[in-house]
């Protein structure tokens, strides 16, 4: 187990002050060798140049951070938006499968049982590693075979009939937005960009000379704590289905529950 897949396990407070405690030690030892090897006077002498610098980069750095964190919530929201609406196909195909002669429903409702098992016993654990789950793809397949198996016998059926391939089809996509969805991230050459970006502000405001000791190691500290917790956050919801804050099964998991309930029409 790498130190990633060590910290996914943990919850995610944990993580957050682990990742934020090594920050904030390498912020102050950094401070206190600078002042060590560094005459203060001179580092005092080049106060303005540097802090105009260190101003500007900042304020790039904290437009960085802000557009990354809406970006991944967004997509954090979307990916389980699109699982709670697969959740919702299936409790209308379920549902909807009543219209049809019985031994058509019945298998119908057996086959969505069995893919909303497969998704959450097998697909979801698959997901964080790119992997499709052959289980689950069959499973899937099982259903459209169900319905290319039904017999029609009224007009009412064929229009349920229908609007149930129509529904099939929107379940079958959400299905690959949502497997697409836990493919995506940031990428390396951003999290590259990122983790400069905020080592360089951390190295940089070691070489300012401030003549107390205390005050120059809180606002390090202070300034390491700030890009530690972001980028926590960020990783934490650009793996939207790995860690301790994740997207769960929760809503597949309720619909398959409440599969065992009798549907009254």
């Amino acid at each position: 187990m790498d130190i990633i897949q060590y910290f996914e396990t943990l919850p995610w407070v944990f993580g957050a002050a682990i990742t934020v405690a090594f920050f904030i030690l390498f912020s102050i030892v950094g401070v206190i060798v600078v002042r060590r090897l560094v005459n203060f006077e001179y580092l005092k002498a080049h106060h303005d140049v540097a802090g105009y610098v260190f101003n500007n980069l900042g304020v790039l750095y904290a437009v960085l951070l802000a557009f990354t964190v809406v970006n991944v919530q967004q997509r954090f929201d979307k990916i389980k938006e699109i699982s709670e609406i697969e959740a919702s196909y299936l409790v209308d195909l379920y549902r909807d499968a009543e219209v049809f002669p019985p031994k058509y429903a019945q298998d119908i409702r057996d086959s969505i049982k069995k893919y909303a098992q497969s998704v959450i016993e097998d697909e979801w654990d698959l997901m964080p590693l790119g992997i499709f789950s052959k289980t689950t793809i069959q499973s899937l397949k099982d259903v459209w075979a169900a319905y290319y198996r039904v017999e029609l016998e009224t007009k009412k059926q064929e229009i349920w009939y229908a609007e149930s391939i129509n529904k099939l089809n929107n379940l079958t996509n959400t299905r690959l937005a949502r497997l697409v969805g836990s493919r995506e991230s940031l990428g390396i050459e951003m999290w590259i960009l990122l983790i400069l970006g905020g080592l360089t502000l951390i190295i940089f405001f070691w070489f300012f000379g401030l003549e107390s000791l205390i005050p120059h190691l809180l606002m390090a500290a202070i300034l390491a704590a700030a890009i530690a917790f972001l980028l926590f956050l960020i990783y934490s919801l650009d793996t939207a289905f790995s860690g301790t804050l994740k997207v769960t099964p929760e809503s597949m998991e309720r619909v398959l529950q409440g599969f065992n309930y009798p549907i009254t029409t």
